[in-house]
């Protein structure tokens, strides 16, 4: 009898470091049923020549709770291999909903500050977490993994206090229930924010939690073999934040966002590392979200982050005749004096090189073949000093024009290697969250292209099992492999020409037209035997499972 489907002529890389092999992979129903030679036929074939033949990728960060109503296909990330996503980090998800009026607005403005500004409350069919479980279960392309988060349960519970105060001891007791429901129906772990965290979630309502109140809701997670998510990943080196004790008092597997280089602490990257490997020889399950990416910062005239605090910018930037101020070469060279000693109160402490800095957009038609080119590249074509080179421009073009500078974070290129190789990081794209700026959802295909193929920093089994097996293990998921009897996630590509889209151009914003482009060198992507994606199209089936049931080990 014929098998579902057979992927014939790959190479099979099974996730779990192991060399690839020539074989055959045969599907039956949701599962692996066989990995060999001469399988026979199926219902379905596809023909993986000169393809890999991988489990599907494991996305460990995303914000893609209400994303997954918007795009149930899975998009953008299933169109990158990923068959598996964390939803509900940060503490941050759009159930369970408050049933009085003002925390539901509450939790829909937080949302929309920690989010974007896509999130309405007029699309949500649900009110608890069990109907929000329900609605997405049987009507997403790919497996959700959800984490209890903390703000929602605490408007929920709490009402207005939940941004005011501290629990009481019979709120805390509705918080543990309302969690442990929530484990039950099918969540994989609780998330937070803690206060001190990152400045956008300054006065949600998990940051008027004490540490007391995170450790008893997250110990809760733990009774399931839960894993407890945190943002303010940098706390974690902060012992005066209270973090580094409260994290030993939780116990399971605790994942922190994000694990990235801040501007002008550069020495963090390597200290958190080793925190994390000696944290991990004392029992303490502890990693890192990496992005594989360096930050960007889009900027006008009125905006200019990396002048702002200089002496001599703050004392030009708002008079009348400014442009004539930025022509003057003199002010120029104070400027970049500046900048490199860091004069003042700079705004962005650390700096690279020009020519991290790019023209993203210029409006007059005549400039408009140094759009794209960044500020090094304008002062060679001009036979100018390269900070001439910026100003120039940027008058020329009336001071109009759109730049984008990379390297927010995430700058130095030897310390993300590290990062990304260390047993210390899962990665992550932070899908759903700033749609104008977080172009990471290629994060799986950026591993296996630039740092894999361009910088060669692991090979092709390592890189792989970085995706798969590696994060499956650390999840407690019963996939990342492929194994005969195992669930048939599997992501088919060409590992000559895989490679992320926005690395070559940075869309405007995440929308509806970014979500459905297809990367090179992707063939194929299977969601519990189904076929989501094919030859850069995509199919209506919506096989992903949503409960750690079914998930889970």
């Amino acid at each position: 009898m014929a098998h579902d489907l057979v992927i014939k002529n790959g190479t099979v890389i099974d996730g779990s470091g192991s060399p690839g092999f020539e074989a055959e992979v045969a599907i039956d129903d949701e599962k692996i049923t066989a990995i060999g030679k001469n399988l026979g036929s199926g219902k379905k074939e596809i023909d993986a020549k000169g393809h890999v033949v991988a489990p599907g990728f494991i996305d460990s960060h995303t914000h893609m709770d209400a994303f997954v109503v918007q795009y149930p296909n899975g998009n953008p990330v299933v169109n990158y291999g990923v068959t598996s996503i964390v939803i509900g980090d940060c503490g941050a998800s759009c159930a369970p909903v408050p049933s009085k009026p003002e925390p539901r607005k509450v939790l829909v403005e937080y949302l929309r500050r920690v989010l974007d500004k896509y999130v309405d409350d007029k699309d949500w069919k649900w009110n608890t977490y069990a109907e929000y479980l329900n609605y997405i279960e049987g009507h997403i392309a790919v497996n959700c993994l959800p984490l209890m988060p903390h703000s929602p349960v605490r408007l929920t519970v709490m009402g207005e206090a939940a941004y005011e105060r501290e629990a009481k001891p019979e709120e805390l007791d509705a918080m543990k229930k309302m969690v442990r429901e929530g484990m039950e129906l099918g969540a994989i772990g609780f998330s937070t924010s803690p206060r001190g965290g990152p400045a956008i979630h300054a006065g949600t309502p998990s940051t008027f939690a004490n540490h007391d109140e995170i450790v008893e809701l997250a110990n809760v997670a733990a009774e399931y073999n839960g894993c407890f998510q945190f943002n303010g990943f940098q706390m974690m080196l902060q012992p005066e934040s209270g973090v580094p004790e409260m994290l030993k008092r939780i116990r399971g597997l605790q994942i922190g966002n994000e694990f990235r280089q801040r501007p002008g602490q550069k020495a963090d990257a390597p200290r958190a590392i080793a925190y994390m490997e000696e944290a991990q020889k004392r029992g303490q399950q502890l990693f890192g979200v990496v992005i594989p990416y360096t930050h960007i910062r889009r900027f006008t005239i009125n905006d200019c982050f990396f002048l702002n605090g200089l002496p001599t910018w703050e004392s030009i930037k708002n008079s009348s005749d400014l442009k004539s101020k930025l022509g003057d070469k003199e002010i120029r060279r104070k400027l970049e004096q500046e900048r490199i000693a860091g004069s003042g109160k700079p705004e962005f402490p650390e700096w690279h090189a020009w020519d991290r800095m790019v023209f993203e957009q210029i409006e007059k038609p005549e400039l408009k073949k140094l759009e794209g080119k960044n500020v090094a590249e304008i002062a060679r074509l001009t036979e100018k000093a390269e900070v001439d080179a910026f100003f120039d421009t940027w008058l020329e073009d009336n001071l109009k024009s759109q730049c984008v500078y990379h390297g927010l974070a995430n700058a130095h290129q030897d310390l993300l290697a590290q990062m990304i190789q260390s047993d210390t990081s899962l990665i992550g794209t932070d899908v759903g969250a700033h749609l104008d700026r977080f172009f990471w959802h290629g994060a799986p295909v950026k591993v296996l292209g630039y740092w894999r193929r361009e910088k060669h920093l692991m090979s092709l089994e390592q890189a792989v099992h970085k995706l798969t097996g590696f994060p499956a293990e650390k999840l407690r998921l019963n996939r990342g492999l492929l194994r005969e009897g195992m669930p048939a996630d599997v992501t088919i590509f060409d590992a000559d020409k895989i490679d992320d889209l926005v690395s070559e151009k940075l869309p405007a914003i995440i929308d509806a037209q970014e979500v459905k482009r297809h990367p090179p060198g992707m063939k194929a992507v299977i969601v519990n035997g189904q076929t989501v994606v094919e030859d850069r199209g995509i199919n209506e089936v919506f096989p992903g499972k949503v409960r750690r049931q079914q998930l889970c080990v």
